[in-house]
């Protein structure tokens, strides 16, 4: 890699037409070559260590398909498309088409891809907190073949995820839910859109015949290294009733797990009271959806 380079002007430029042509790509070019997809987060940070573009843009990577199992989602399919999608507008894979509705502007969700939000693995990223109350299923490709990774386990540090150096984000696989499940996104930025989030959260749970707590996910994005599951939050409502003074205590329990750092856009204090309010509203929201 040449360190010497003090300008973003790669200087290759590949377009692949399947994916073993880019992972042979990638494969020749580890070292300096960058998969592009939207390039809302290249064209930003310009990294001048960039020297070969790999269009991914031709491998069919862009579709939202719904079958018996759940949903599948391309990893280059644009926020746009993911907001208007009529399977993603059904059951709790809703809170998926609102984060995409609140990302950025019109312009950038035309361009930005579901992919490479999550790859990118800034703590803010709008789509993490839905696919992690989704218990999404991350299929990665290289040239030993296919494997897939929890979610839980995709976001390591800030701009670091567990996608080896020769692999290939290609689909976002969602599980099929039952009846009675509710979710909610809600987002908090310092100004009404288009703005990164402060704090966004995704809340999922199931309600039963018996009017207690299944699957019970509680995630805030922009609070920590990376977007995280309330833990100990999710346990206080698992097996429950889901009672205002329980969603109450919850939420407070919520905002005691996350690390939120001061920063331009909030003091972590401000992060942690935020993140018990809108905690508590979206298990609200989900739990009036569950029992509609």
């Amino acid at each position: 890699m040449n360190s010497t380079k003090t300008i973003f002007r790669p200087s290759g430029y590949f377009k692949p037409t399947g994916v073993a042509e880019a992972i042979q790509l990638l494969e020749q070019h580890s070292e300096d070559g960058w998969f592009l997809a939207g390039g809302t987060d290249l064209l930003v940070e310009k990294d001048v260590q960039v020297e070969v573009l790999i269009d991914i843009t031709g491998l069919g990577l862009n579709y939202i398909k719904s079958d018996d199992q759940g949903v599948k989602i391309g990893a280059a399919t644009t926020f746009a498309e993911i907001a208007v999608s009529p399977v993603l507008q059904k059951g709790p894979y809703n809170i998926l088409a609102q984060a995409a509705q609140q990302m950025g502007t019109p312009q950038v969700r035309n361009m930005a891809t579901i992919g490479g939000n999550i790859c990118h693995a800034v703590p803010s990223a709008d789509s993490a907190p839905a696919l992690l109350a989704l218990d999404a299923i991350l299929k990665a490709t290289s040239k030993a073949g296919e494997r897939s990774l929890n979610i839980t386990e995709f976001f390591l540090n800030v701009r670091k995820d567990a996608l080896r150096k020769d692999e290939l984000l290609t689909e976002i696989q969602l599980p099929m839910f039952p009846d009675h499940t509710g979710a909610a996104f809600i987002k908090k930025g310092r100004v009404a859109v288009v703005d990164l989030a402060v704090v966004n959260t995704a809340v999922r749970l199931i309600i039963d015949d018996s009017n207690t707590c299944h699957g019970v996910r509680i995630v805030l994005g922009a609070v920590a290294p990376v977007p995280l599951r309330a833990v100990k939050a999710e346990e206080m409502l698992e097996g429950k009733e889901p009672q205002g003074e329980l969603l109450e205590k919850a939420a407070i329990q919520a905002a005691e797990e996350i690390k939120p750092i001061s920063d331009v856009r909030s003091s972590a204090e401000y992060r942690k009271t935020l993140s018990r309010v809108i905690v508590e509203r979206a298990l609200v929201e989900a739990v009036a959806q569950a029992r509609a």
